[in-house]
């Protein structure tokens, strides 16, 4: 079994002709496009903790890349979009990892991960040690993205 011992939180935005390009670029300024990304749910291992995004770039490019994911794309010039994670730490069992997106401030997106991560803890009966937070925020010229990442590293 895949057991991550770390986790890297970043969030970043960027606007483009298409959505799908937009999201590459996004990527690509924060210097994770070169990763072939798989959604996972939003559970983290007990003594998971956070890395800085430097521990990443010894990964090879074209790794498949496990990762919880918060994306958020729109099209519509003007239209502010917010993608957001927040990472649940406990000291007696699993973290959790919750997302947000919608069409709201990074402010706001990250307040609902918070809720939902809170939540997530609580329903496991257990109390948050800390919480982690990411959010990116984008004023939509032409296509837009928002995207919010927690990268687990093995």
């Amino acid at each position: 079994m895949l057991t991550p011992h770390s986790y890297v939180l970043l969030s970043t935005d960027a606007d483009s002709d298409t959505p799908l390009n937009a999201f590459d670029e996004a990527l690509r300024a924060s210097g994770v496009a070169n990763f072939n990304f798989i959604g996972v749910s939003s559970i983290l291992p007990r003594y998971c903790r956070q890395a800085p995004l430097r521990e990443v770039r010894n990964i090879q490019e074209g790794s498949f890349m496990y990762c919880v994911m918060s994306r958020i794309e729109s099209d519509t010039p003007g239209a502010t979009i917010s993608s957001a994670i927040a990472c649940a730490t406990t000291t007696s069992t699993v973290g959790c990892v919750a997302e947000f997106k919608g069409h709201c401030s990074g402010t706001e997106a990250e307040r609902e991960a918070i809720r939902r991560a809170r939540a997530m803890v609580a329903s496991r009966d257990a109390e948050v040690e800390s919480i982690e937070t990411t959010s990116a925020t984008h004023v939509v010229t032409q296509c837009g993205c928002s995207v919010s990442l927690c990268l687990l590293l093995y």
